[in-house]
């Protein structure tokens, strides 16, 4: 247990030897994952989003939402689903952080938004 433990940690000296010899600094940072897997999870988060706005969908018809709840559902899956997408996808910090915050700053409208409807219920 304790040869395994000294491995380890001589192992992790060593990489951390070889990231100092190579420069390698934050802003030259490299998308860790391979095509195929960022392919695969890009895909799967776009499927997984419109299968949870199909249900939305069937869930709020059969409720019979009014409309401003409608936009919320949807607005929220919507955000939710391209957030993640942006996120796998790998975008650097100078062009995600606005997006983000974009998407937050409509996330906060829809989720605090208040009509007279809401009130009067």
């Amino acid at each position: 247990m304790a040869t395994d433990t000294k491995a380890a940690i001589s192992a992790l000296d060593m990489a951390q030897k070889a990231i100092d010899q190579a420069q390698v600094s934050p802003t030259t940072w490299v998308q860790p994952w391979s095509k195929d897997l960022v392919q695969f999870l890009s895909i799967g988060i776009l499927g997984f989003s419109c299968v949870a706005l199909l249900m939305a969908t069937a869930l709020l018809w059969r409720s019979g939402a009014p409309p401003h709840q409608v936009l919320r559902v949807f607005g929220v899956i919507t955000i939710l689903g391209f957030s993640a997408l942006l996120l796998v996808v790998g975008y650097n910090n100078e062009q995600l952080t606005p997006i983000v915050g974009l998407f937050g700053a409509i996330a906060g409208y829809l989720l605090g938004k208040d009509s007279k409807t809401n009130k009067d219920e």
